[in-house]
């Protein structure tokens, strides 16, 4: 898969559910590389921006119509423009179809799903690799965040890899149905309303002392109380957005190793 979009939040999102389903995806942030990439490599799917500078998405598409090979290219524009004649003139150029944006994971996953090969998983194959890779079936996650995509990307993520998980949007919902002596581990987003993760980590330690936590955050958001290992809760680190599926485990088995 190929995604063609200068916005680094959106190509985020994408990667990191690629990952999460095993999929192969290039981003780059640029029409001119995305033209290049179109050009050179097959991709089953081609997710493209239309609003990029210098060279836009039209641009891209204009090219690939004069070269005669955008019939046989998966395109799918991704764009917020609500110019009804532009985007007409879009959905008769030959692209297969237009997803807007703002878009909720739901209309992302139905739409890589909808141009994924389809393949057979064995799944003593994947029980194999996540013994290779020292998973833990038994494991079991906590997992809270109030953005609904994350907590559905993160979920997948560490399915994935073999954790057991609970999921939950709510924080406070979270701690009235929290088992002590049952979960491994706690990841948790700092930014929630009624209850921060810090607050919530604090509170499940008073349930169950021995509990192990993240708090995951963005990289603009201050957290010296964490930080300053005087004052941070014992087993609590910290996990920074953005990080890479790859970095996400590695710290997650580190902790529970």
């Amino acid at each position: 898969m190929l995604l063609v979009d200068d916005s680094h939040e959106i190509a985020e999102v994408v990667s990191f559910y690629c990952g999460a389903k095993n999929i192969n995806c290039r981003a780059v942030d640029n029409g001119q590389e995305g033209l290049e990439r179109i050009r050179k490599d097959k991709f089953d799917l081609i997710l493209l921006d239309i609003a990029m500078p210098e060279f836009t998405g039209i641009d891209i598409i204009k090219s690939i119509k004069q070269e005669g090979s955008i019939e046989s290219k998966n395109l799918v524009v991704f764009t917020a423009s609500t110019n009804r004649r532009m985007l007409d003139e879009i959905k008769n150029s030959g692209v297969k179809e237009i997803l807007r944006k703002p878009c909720s994971l739901d209309d992302l996953t139905e739409l890589i799903e909808k141009y994924r090969p389809t393949t057979n998983i064995n799944q003593n194959h994947l029980e194999t690799l996540n013994h290779m890779n020292g998973v833990n079936p038994l494991t079991r996650i906590l997992l809270v965040d109030d953005d609904k995509d994350h907590l559905k990307l993160f979920t997948m993520i560490l399915e994935g890899e073999g954790y057991s998980v609970d999921a939950y949007a709510d924080p406070v919902t979270a701690l009235q149905n929290f088992r002590p002596n049952y979960y491994d581990l706690a990841l948790l987003d700092y930014l929630m309303p009624r209850l921060t993760g810090l607050e919530l980590y604090r509170r499940i330690r008073e349930l169950d002392s021995r509990m192990k936590g993240f708090i995951i955050t963005a990289t603009h958001e201050q957290l010296t109380d964490i930080e300053d290992k005087s004052k941070r809760p014992e087993n609590l680190k910290v996990i920074r957005k953005p990080i890479s599926n790859e970095d996400l485990l590695r710290k997650i088995n580190s902790i529970l190793n």
